[in-house]
């Protein structure tokens, strides 16, 4: 299914399962087969409403090369207009990686659209990366395309054929461009640590993360804010180790209080 978003692109999604209604939102790099290929929708159809999500520029979502096309804004819309779309007024939201950047963007400034967020491998801190390191990223893969990310990933551990087939499909101009969308993350926690009311807020985070002393500070700073921490995880097993992370997930689920 597709819909239209707020500035005219069309967002691809699917739903599946039943119960209450839970976003799942994939990956830089991914696209919304790696819910399935890694076994999260087989671990949580039995309970809830599943609505999961092409990002822009991944799938079969639309893909423009410009960098405006991919503000955290617009990212947030794409959510938005899904669950529009769908009647659902309020959802649960699952975010890995890039996905949990845009989940708590739209705690920020959408919270009353939230029952319940967890975002893994992520953080709301302002990147640290410097402005040349992140534009020769793009121009790596503007010349390159994927396969030196493809390269580095399996450096860190093995690259699983799911993800290795949906990197291989991804477009490398669209994903250039959402590389030089620098403002993902700008005043979002300041945002968050001044709220007093928020929905319940899980954190994952692989305790071999690179990321993971930002994650711990995001926890300390958002009140009521969890944080689990899956033993022998990097990065990307923080999302691939569903076996891991589903449990606490679903845990942390069934005490979101639903409307």
């Amino acid at each position: 299914m597709h819909v239209t978003s707020f500035d005219g692109l069309r967002i691809a999604f699917e739903t599946a399962g039943c119960g209450a209604p839970l976003v799942l939102l994939h990956g830089f790099f991914g696209d919304r087969s790696t819910w399935w290929a890694a076994g999260h929708v087989g671990a949580l159809a039995d309970r809830y409403r599943l609505v999961v999500i092409d990002a822009r520029g991944h799938g079969a979502s639309d893909a423009p090369h410009d960098v405006d096309s991919y503000r955290i804004s617009r990212q947030v819309d794409d959510v938005l207009a899904v669950l529009d779309a769908l009647d659902i007024d309020q959802a649960a939201v699952w975010g890995a990686s890039m996905g949990g950047i845009v989940g708590l963007n739209m705690l920020a400034g959408h919270p009353e659209r939230v029952a319940g967020l967890v975002v893994g491998g992520a953080h709301a801190d302002r990147p640290a990366t410097d402005q040349a390191e992140v534009e020769a990223e793009a121009q790596l893969l503007r010349e390159q395309g994927t396969a030196p990310f493809m390269r580095r990933m399996e450096r860190l551990g093995t690259l699983p054929t799911w993800m290795r087939t949906t990197m291989q499909d991804a477009g490398p101009h669209a994903l250039a461009a959402l590389t030089m969308a620098l403002d993902t993350r700008n005043g979002v926690l300041d945002t968050l640590s001044r709220s007093a009311d928020l929905p319940p807020l899980l954190l994952l985070a692989g305790d071999r993360d690179p990321q993971l002393p930002a994650i711990r500070s995001t926890a300390t700073q958002i009140r009521g804010a969890r944080l689990a921490e899956l033993a022998g995880c990097g990065h990307f097993d923080t999302f691939a180790r569903s076996d891991l992370n589903v449990p606490v997930v679903r845990a942390f689920l069934e005490k979101v209080p639903f409307h």
